[in-house]
């Protein structure tokens, strides 16, 4: 919650019902007087004080995550964008054969894009193995125009193979830091 006045952010979600449940601990830790007044032992006030203390720390952890102006919040995606991507092509030149992909190392949180060009007369079939990519019941087919992403850690993990002598795919991924 945002306090317009002192321009700071408290987290009072549950606070109060952590302070209620502290103060109706068992009968032997609180007991209320005829008078109404609650008596805590050091217990239950050791307790109150950590809540409270917990409670300051989530609103400083939370104010450090705030950039700006306060009472604005800007969130970022994860991960950032970057400001460079690795784009290859690999061609289907014989049928029946398994062509690995390239070394390029995907980074974390990174899809791996890949496209049958548009023009293809056939289907690529994507694998995670030379024997699998001449295996119709082991692959993930893409007609012309279509594509698939992965998020695995190296290009270099997939095969292609392909119906149509000619026919290529494109790979797409983003890369961190400069080149």
């Amino acid at each position: 919650m945002f306090d317009e006045r002192t321009g700071k952010t408290a987290l009072v979600v549950g606070s109060a019902a952590a302070i209620a449940a502290a103060i109706a601990l068992p009968k032997k830790t609180a007991s209320a007087k005829s008078s109404g007044i609650v008596s805590l032992d050091e217990a239950a006030i050791n307790l109150l004080i950590a809540i409270a203390q917990g409670i300051e720390n989530l609103n400083q952890s939370f104010q450090n995550l705030i950039p700006g102006e306060p009472g604005q919040m800007v969130i970022q995606g994860w991960p950032p964008n970057t400001d460079n991507v690795e784009i290859a092509r690999i061609g289907i030149a014989a049928l029946n054969t398994a062509y690995q992909l390239p070394d390029i190392i995907v980074p974390d949180g990174f899809t791996l894009l890949v496209k049958a060009w548009f023009t293809n007369a056939g289907i690529i079939y994507v694998a995670r193995s030379d024997p699998d990519a001449r295996n119709i019941n082991q692959v993930w087919p893409l007609i012309p125009n279509d594509f698939v992403g992965v998020n695995i850690k190296n290009a270099n993990r997939l095969f292609l193979s392909g119906t149509a002598v000619g026919d290529f795919a494109t790979l797409l991924v983003e890369q961190r830091g400069g080149g």
